[in-house]
This record gives structure tokens, C-alpha cells and sequence, in this order.
């Protein structure tokens, strides 16, 4: 055995006598709770003898987080990409995509696979095995698990309890499935309408709600057994470009940034176990042209680490997003990743460009470009946060998850009534001049359901109560014929539901709104987005606020509509020239 496979176990087998078995409900399968006696002396003195056994290459490979393509075997099985990642990189961490799940039985044998691997090859240290499940549009896995809205669901509800309850529910639901992290919650103050990549993943547009409710999701995440990592510092939500694509800027004064992007980052750092940096630039910060916050030492170590004075584990966002390829070869943004304050590199998907970006740093150290010390002290971090937070002990009490308890735990019933709730609690009515909710089906007994999204679940349940329906699917933007089509069918049933996202963007979708109002049919427009698109609307159009289109939304929507299910949300963000934040009508 060699030393630095020695030294990985040795982290192993001493966690293992140092920590206590959670109590907790949520940290079943094979979570361990962290004893306050097993930090201090013994656990750092552990972590600096495994770093002292590893080699640079073994160092290097722990900053690394990868996601992988499978092109060579069946899509949810480890493939020659991520084996080589973990053995002959010795990568930490790993993070799935829907690209990698089938089900929830399959993503815990899949992240058993992985995790074995890690153990069974040097240096023999756990890996951290992440996802993006924010709840509503980013979602990595859907079938057979637990569904919740998304983050303005939770704002419009005003409840941080329900946020808590979100939080353990899904964090239990993934340390079932093998997962240790979450990449949630995300702590944009969404305050630009032309947001395209933010919207409704975010709470608020008050940075203090958004503390109120991550706080007590990010309690609820570990409750439920998995790290949180709260993003994209120092704030994306303010920008009218998905840094996906190309690289926005934020062109805030440092007292804007204070007052408002950085309050909830600055409200949480003690809570959270990681931080997840923006590719945008600010030029507040730092005035290099074209560099964005990731690759910034201004803004990770100068702001995130010495002037708000935290010390804990920094992940960068994807370095294959558009912002970084478009503008960085995968070495010199892997240097300058790190140089600027990282501790973990996410790379998702191109194998060879995960490869150059691991030798780039690699290389670097060797010509002395980075210091060896550097290296340790993010792995210093690292190590740090798979001991303490995650309770690392042994491969079958933490880091292999018992498949047979998955059905047991994912997915029940009394999930479900958690996300039903948080779904029925956000509903914001926005305006209703002509009192068209609730409807009772002995009055308005035929109904013509429109939508771009969800509407075969909103037919379904509306007819759960008693309507006759009828369901067309709508084009995001439909052209002028096809609304002359729906005007003239709705001349023939006593009301029609219109399920839009993005109006403000889409004409179509407003032109047949205007078209249905001026015939006057009476027509409820249900926001499956934003809401920002109701400035759009007639003012004498009912409008009421979703946030999104999965199904416990559109039963809440269908309920709602048919009086049985309260209305009490309000807006968590102002829509200019319409409403203020804090607006709804109630029921």
C-alpha cells in the first residue's frame, strides 16, 4: 500500500471512531452526525499527516469537481470518462446531470460505483458527489423523487418554514441517492425583469427575504444530510445576459453592491458549507476589463475571503460555460481560477478540456507559477468540509448508500404533502377586477384550457372538481391565425385559462390575451414564470401567479380556481409601473 493511499484511509479510519451516529430522521443512509469533540487538534492534525502522504498530483486532482458524457456505455453507468477522472486523476468530486439519471434506485448505485472507486484508489479519500436540484426549472432529477417549486414559490409564500421543510425534504431525498452536496440555494436578488437565467430560481427581490428564506433552507439541506452551496457571488441577478452564453456585468457603485447583491451572501457565510462564484464582471470590484468575478482575485480573495472575512470552501461555476470558453483557453482559466481564490474547479462536461485544466494547474506549481502551499490550503478546505460537515467514517456507514431503503425514502407520500403545500402557498393573485375566482362549475361549467406548458395536468384536476374542459397546447408564440383559431373556439365554452411564461418576450401570447379580452370572453391568465409579464396584460384581466408549471402548481392553480384552496401569496419581487413587492389580492 502506498503512503499516500495510507494517508487517505488513515482520514477514513480515524473519522471513524471520532464521530456519533445523527439522530437525525433525515440523515439516514449512512449519514453520520458530527461530534463537537471530533473537531480541533485531532481533526486538523489528521488532515495535515494526509496531506503531508499525498502527492501533487493526488493534491491537484482533489480541487477538481467533473461532470461526465456517456457516449460508451448505457447513459446511467460510470464510463471511461469519470474512471479516469477517479483513478488516474484523482478528482474529489463529481456532480450529475439529468444526462446521468435514469431513477432514483439507479443514481444511488450509480454514486455507490463512483464512491468505491474513490476508496479503492489512491489517495483513498471520499468523493463529494453534488447536483443542481434547486426545485422548479433546475432540477436534475425528476422521475420517482420529490418535486418542489422553485425559490419565488417559497418568497411569494412568505413562510421560511416551509422553506426549512423544502430543504430537509430534498436533502433527505439525495443523501438516500448518494449525493452529499446540493448546488442550492441560490442567493440572486432577482431585480431585473430582462433576467433570462435567474427569474423565478430566485426568492426575492428584497435581499433581506432572501437571507430569511435561505437561511432556514439551508438549515432544512442539512437536516437532511447534505452540504448546501449558495450561489453566484457576489450576485447574478441584476444582469440581462445568462453568463451560460456570454459574460454579463454588473455595473453596480461598491454602496449599491453592499446594499443590496451582497446582504444575502453576507447574512449566510456562516451557515453555508461552500460558495459558488459568478462569471460576471463587476466593474466595482475590479476594472480589468473582461475578467469575470471567478477568475478575480480582487473579488474572491480581496472581498469574499479578507473584507467579508470567509474562510470556507469557494467552487467556481461551470468553467465550460460561454462566459469562460468563449474568452479563456481551459489552462490559463484554470490558473487563474485558483490564483484568484478557488478551492474546487467545476468542469461538467469535455474530457480533454477537464485533462488540460488539471495539468495546467499542475504544471503551473511545478515551474513555481503556484505555490505547493497554495494547493494545500484549498485542500486543507476541502478535507475539512468531507470531514466535519459530511461525517466521512467509513465506506459502508457514509459513503455507500444502502439502495434497498431509496423506495422507502424518496418520493413518499408525506413528501409529497410538503411540496403540495409549499405549491398551494405561493398562488399570488394579481389582479381579478371582474371576479373571476374563484368559479363554481354549476356556473361556469365549460372551460377551454390554453397552455405552453403543465396543461394536461390543469384539464385533469379542473375536471377533478367538476368542469368540462377542453385542452389546446400553445405555441410560446403563436402566430395570428392560430389565435384567430382559439378566439373563435372560445366563443363556445364559458371561460378560458391561459397559461403564459414570458409574455413580455413572447407577442403572441399577448395578442391573444387582448384578442380573447376585447371579444369579451372571460379569460384567467396563469403566470408560469415571472410575473413580471402581467405589465403586459389588459388591466382587466385576471392574473394569477404561479411561478411555474409542475404539477402540484397546476393542481394549486385548478384548486384555486375552483375556490377550495386559499389564496394567500404575495409578490416577492415589484413589477415596474404595475405593482409594488408585497401585492396580492388573497381569496
Amino acid at each position: 500500500m502506498s503512503p499516500s493511499l495510507r494517508g487517505g484511509l488513515l482520514l477514513v479510519l480515524i473519522l471513524a471512531v471520532t464521530v456519533l451516529p445523527s439522530s437525525h430522521p433525515g440523515a439516514g443512509g449512512g449519514m453520520i452526525g458530527w461530534s463537537p469533540k471530533a473537531e480541533g487538534k485531532q481533526l486538523e492534525g489528521t488532515i495535515q499527516d494526509t496531506i503531508g502522504k499525498m502527492t501533487l498530483e493526488q493534491k491537484v486532482g482533489q480541487m477538481f469537481m467533473v461532470g461526465f458524457h456517456n457516449e460508451d456505455r448505457p447513459a446511467q453507468e460510470m464510463n471511461r470518462q469519470i474512471r479516469t477522472l477517479i483513478r488516474d486523476h484523482h478528482v474529489g468530486g463529481v456532480i450529475l446531470f439529468d444526462r446521468n439519471i435514469g431513477n432514483p434506485r439507479q443514481t444511488a448505485e450509480l454514486n455507490n460505483s463512483m464512491q468505491r472507486l474513490a476508496l479503492s484508489a489512491s489517495p483513498g479519500i471520499p468523493l463529494l458527489i453534488s447536483i443542481d436540484q434547486e426545485g422548479g426549472k433546475v432540477a436534475r432529477i425528476r422521475e420517482g423523487v420529490t418535486q418542489f417549486p422553485g425559490g419565488m414559490t417559497l418568497g411569494a409564500s412568505g413562510n421560511p418554514d416551509l422553506a426549512r421543510r423544502s430543504g430537509q425534504v430534498a436533502g433527505s431525498e439525495l443523501r438516500a441517492m448518494g449525493f452529499n452536496m446540493n448546488m442550492a440555494p441560490v442567493l440572486d436578488v432577482n431585480n431585473n425583469p430582462k433576467n433570462p437565467v435567474i427569474g423565478t430560481r430566485s426568492f426575492s427581490g428584497d435581499p433581506r427575504q432572501v437571507v430569511e428564506m435561505a437561511s432556514a433552507q439551508i438549515q432544512g439541506y442539512h437536516d437532511g444530510g447534505v452540504l448546501t452551496v449558495v450561489k453566484h457571488f457576489p450576485g447574478h441577478g441584476d444582469t440581462s445576459t445568462d453568463s451560460h452564453i456570454d459574460l454579463p456585468t454588473v455595473p453596480h457603485s461598491m454602496d449599491r453592491l453592499n446594499r443590496v447583491e451582497l446582504v444575502p451572501f453576507k447574512g449566510v457565510l456562516n451557515r453555508t458549507d461552500a460558495v459558488m462564484s459568478a462569471h460576471i464582471t463587476f466593474p466595482a470590484l475590479d476594472d480589468t476589463p473582461g475578467l469575470p468575478g471567478t477568475l478575480s482575485q480582487k473579488v474572491l480573495t480581496g472581498l469574499l475571503r479578507e473584507r467579508l472575512g470567509y474562510d470556507g470552501v469557494i467552487i467556481t461555476d461551470d468553467l465550460e460555460m460561454g462566459a469562460i470558453v468563449d474568452n479563456f483557453p481551459a489552462e490559463e482559466a484554470a490558473i487563474r481560477a485558483v490564483k484568484a481564490g478557488a478551492d474546487i474547479l467545476l468542469i461538467s462536461h469535455d474530457l480533454n478540456r477537464q485533462q488540460a485544466s488539471i495539468r495546467g494547474i499542475r504544471d503551473a506549481v511545478k515551474r513555481g507559477e503556484i505555490s505547493e502551499a497554495r494547493i494545500d490550503r484549498s485542500l486543507r478546505r476541502i478535507l475539512h468540509l468531507k470531514g466535519k460537515r459530511t461525517g466521512v467514517a467509513s465506506l459502508a456507514e457514509q459513503s455507500v448508500t444502502p439502495v434497498n431503503q431509496v423506495a422507502e425514502r424518496v418520493g413518499t407520500a408525506r413528501n409529497d404533502q410538503v411540496a403540495r403545500r409549499t405549491a398551494e402557498a405561493g398562488l399570488t393573485l394579481l389582479q381579478d377586477p371582474k371576479g373571476l375566482i374563484p368559479r363554481a362549475p354549476d356556473k361556469q361549467q365549460e372551460l377551454l384550457v390554453v397552455s405552453v406548458a403543465g396543461g394536461r395536468e390543469l384539464e385533469k384536476s379542473l375536471q377533478g372538481y367538476g368542469f368540462r374542459t377542453q385542452h389546446r397546447e400553445l405555441d410560446p408564440d403563436p402566430s395570428q391565425q392560430e389565435i384567430s383559431k382559439l378566439v373563435e373556439q372560445s366563443t363556445a365554452v364559458d371561460g378560458v385559462i391561459v397559461g403564459t411564461s414570458r409574455a413580455e418576450i413572447h407577442s403572441g401570447q399577448r395578442r391573444l390575451v387582448q384578442a380573447l379580452s376585447e371579444r369579451g370572453i372571460p379569460v384567467i391568465v396563469l403566470g408560469l414564470d415571472t410575473p413580471y409579464e402581467v405589465s403586459v396584460f389588459p388591466g382587466d384581466v385576471t392574473y394569477l401567479a404561479l411561478y411555474g408549471y409542475d404539477s402540484h402548481l397546476m393542481k394549486a392553480a385548478a384548486g384555486a380556481i375552483a375556490g377550495k384552496i386559499p389564496i394567500r401569496g404575495k409578490l416577492p419581487v415589484a413589477i415596474p409601473g404595475r405593482y409594488p413587492a408585497g401585492h396580492g389580492l388573497g381569496r
